[in-house]
């Protein structure tokens, strides 16, 4: 018992300073805090199922959201086609074959290949992915921020669309893709007019963010290497503000004389690093 009021509390025995504040201390902290990142990071590249990414996103879900957006500007809803999910569930597995995150493979393989080898033949064309996001709400908020990515989801050329969400590992890293595709069928009668009518088919691949592919909601069993990270950084600098705030309580109260205390400016600047770490997100686009 002594020991943790030794370490905790400021008294006579710890020269009126709680050992976890003292300087050894936070050297020590910090380094072990680096060799258990460290050590994850070598844990999730050797056992990625053990630690990984599973999302509650469904291709539903994410083209009801899509629709949601356009029908806030008076556009048409996309209806969804099963061409276009075929090729975007295609381009997901291609990119977890291939390791890699682009619009293009390393092969130079572009988004449009897959259009044609399911049969779509298109006059407009668009691609959106993303990663690593745990619900459709967040990957919609995210396209919508990203003008990019926004200009795909209202684009009043498109009136198809389709989704796939597939879990696999990508670059060492248990994750879940989404593949979000956009297409007007070549001679298809455009729903609001144009001033000019493109005399080719228009390519263009925008970003998006993470999707499930499959049409049923997965449960999220496991646990992605950031959420750790992020607990252990609520943790141990919730046990450093805790302690910083009874040094600066019972030295105060005691009033107990020191040459210098920067306790204050040290717990501010905890409670940043802990805002910080609260509002960490995953989820990437492209």
């Amino acid at each position: 018992m002594s020991a943790i009021w030794n370490f905790f509390f400021p008294h006579q025995t710890n020269n009126q300073k709680a050992q976890i504040i003292k300087a050894s201390s936070l050297f020590i902290l910090t380094f072990l805090f680096l060799f258990l990142q460290i050590s994850l990071s070598f844990f999730v590249l050797a056992k990625p199922s053990v630690l990984g990414f599973s999302s509650n996103i469904t291709p539903e879900r994410i083209i009801e959201l899509t629709n949601l957006e356009r029908g806030k500007l008076g556009l048409t809803d996309l209806k969804p086609n099963q061409l276009l999910s075929e090729a975007a569930r295609q381009k997901a597995a291609d990119m977890f074959a291939f390791n890699y995150w682009a619009h293009v493979s390393p092969s130079g393989r572009t988004p449009w290949t897959f259009f044609t080898d399911v049969g779509y033949k298109y006059q407009y064309a668009g691609e959106n992915l993303a990663r690593d996001f745990r619900d459709p709400d967040s990957v919609i908020r995210a396209w919508m921020n990203s003008p990019s990515h926004r200009e795909n989801v209202v684009n009043e050329k498109y009136q198809e669309i389709g989704v796939a969400v597939v879990d696999g590992t990508l670059q060492g890293v248990e994750t879940t893709l989404v593949v979000q595709l956009f297409g007007t069928p070549y001679g298809a009668v455009e729903s609001k007019p144009v001033e000019k009518a493109a005399p080719k088919p228009a390519e263009k691949p925008v970003a998006a963010q993470p999707v499930e592919t499959l049409g049923e909601k997965r449960q999220s069993v496991l646990t992605s290497p950031l959420d750790l990270t992020k607990a252990l950084i609520i943790f141990v600098v919730g046990i450093l503000i805790g302690a910083f705030a009874i040094d600066i309580l019972m030295v105060s109260h005691r009033d107990t004389p020191r040459i210098s205390s920067n306790s204050l400016a040290q717990m501010m600047f905890l409670l940043f690093v802990l805002v910080a770490g609260l509002l960490i997100k995953g989820g990437a686009i492209l």
